[in-house]
């Protein structure tokens, strides 16, 4: 029991060893994020911003989150009847869960849980920046508890894992993540759609005991958000083999690397993936960024022969392929009927396929190859009329 100016309530504490979390990390001292990556990844909130960027993402500065609320759609009505923290102790992991057993308790926990949270710089949560967060920040407007939330770098790790593992999962929740990815599962857990319904019960019944699966199901979460967010950094990186062992993972890492300019890490992600066993679309797909990363990174003659290997029979007709080698062969190499052969190519593709694009969309992609095409035809005209000598 912990008592402030507000009132008294429940504060369970445990502390977990860094060392047996998980058999492949090891924290404190593997583990530096990198707050300029991830302030590009995760669109941090305003406040900390570009100074916090600018320095290492401090492990011993940073408080992981998650809320058990009474709904699951939030608004003012939601409470956060159980709220985990958790942070660096040393060589443990401490989790702290603040519970409101009564409506009247919950300005005495609000209160606590901020004074514990400002003496963090940084943020992590999974959909915190939708869900948990402006539910805290709403319930301590309610209660008068003045506190500026945009003081913290939010990391919020529902971003970067869409974005990594989308393409193969589908189901980017919390719990699909822990199983497929950091391979660990839950013996005995609660359905987080049951959890509101668990705590009504519980005020009307006051049975404690009935809240113990609820507790093990919020701390669980706490330390998969730590697991998570060493996975996530190893992977964005490292390479690290044990986040992104697929194809389709170094695919999607491939592509965050693009969005972010760096190309040569594109490549080296394109290229390995590449030696796995990819399908004829996925490999595809990959191909064709891989010859995107060459270009924006000024290698032109690799990026062409990776078009012209998509040009091959076995892969479905690439109309992007065809668009950039005409350029190609335009520009770099002045073989205008070369360019035009592929201009003319992607004209027959596009008007035999009515079906792979909008009406509209095929209108525009058809003029442009139109204008493309009379181009190419006046510089051949031109080329025919004064020979070389």
């Amino acid at each position: 029991m912990v008592r402030n100016k507000f009132g008294e309530f429940v504060v369970l504490r445990n502390r977990f060893d860094l060392g047996k979390l998980h058999r492949e990390i090891r924290l404190p001292s593997s583990w530096m994020l990198k707050g300029e990556l991830l302030a590009k990844i995760c669109s941090p909130r305003k406040g900390i911003g570009e100074e916090a960027c600018q320095s290492s993402f401090n492990p011993k500065e940073t408080v992981f989150f998650d809320c058990e609320t009474t709904g699951l759609a939030g608004g003012v009505g939601t409470y956060a009847f159980l709220v985990g923290l958790g942070y660096l102790s040393g060589d443990d992991f401490c989790v702290e869960q603040y519970l409101m057993e009564d409506f009247h308790q919950e300005r005495a926990v609000l209160s606590a849980i901020a004074e514990k949270m400002s003496c963090f710089r940084f943020l992590v949560s999974f959909n915190g920046k939708c869900f948990d967060l402006p539910l805290l920040e709403t319930r301590w407007t309610v209660n008068r508890i003045d506190f500026d939330s945009d003081r913290w770098f939010h990391l919020d790790l529902l971003f970067p894992s869409r974005r990594l593992w989308k393409r193969r999962l589908g189901d980017c929740s919390l719990g699909n993540i822990e199983q497929k990815v950091l391979r660990v599962g839950r013996e005995i857990d609660v359905p987080s759609f049951m959890v509101p319904q668990i705590y009504f019960d519980y005020l009307r019944t006051g049975e404690a005991r009935t809240l113990i699966p609820v507790f093990h199901h919020n701390s669980h979460d706490i330390v998969s958000l730590l697991k998570l967010a060493v996975v996530i950094d190893r992977a964005l990186e490292a390479l690290d083999p044990v986040a992104v062992e697929d194809p389709i993972d170094l695919y999607s890492l491939g592509r965050i690397h693009q969005s972010l300019g760096n190309h040569h890490a594109g490549v080296r992600c394109f290229e390995q993936a590449l030696t796995g066993d990819a399908s004829v679309e996925l490999q595809q797909g990959i191909l064709t960024s891989l010859a995107f990363a060459h270009k924006r990174s000024g290698s032109l003659e690799e990026a062409a022969g990776i078009w012209r290997n998509l040009t091959r029979e076995e892969f479905p007709f690439s109309l992007l392929a065809h668009e950039e080698l005409a350029k190609y062969c335009e520009h770099k190499r002045r073989d205008y009927r070369k360019a035009l052969f592929f201009v003319e190519k992607a004209m027959a593709q596009l008007n035999s396929d009515l079906s792979s694009d909008s009406a509209s969309r095929r209108q525009r992609r058809l003029g442009s190859l139109e204008y493309r095409k009379s181009r190419l035809e006046r510089k051949i005209k031109r080329a025919s009329a004064c020979p070389e000598s």
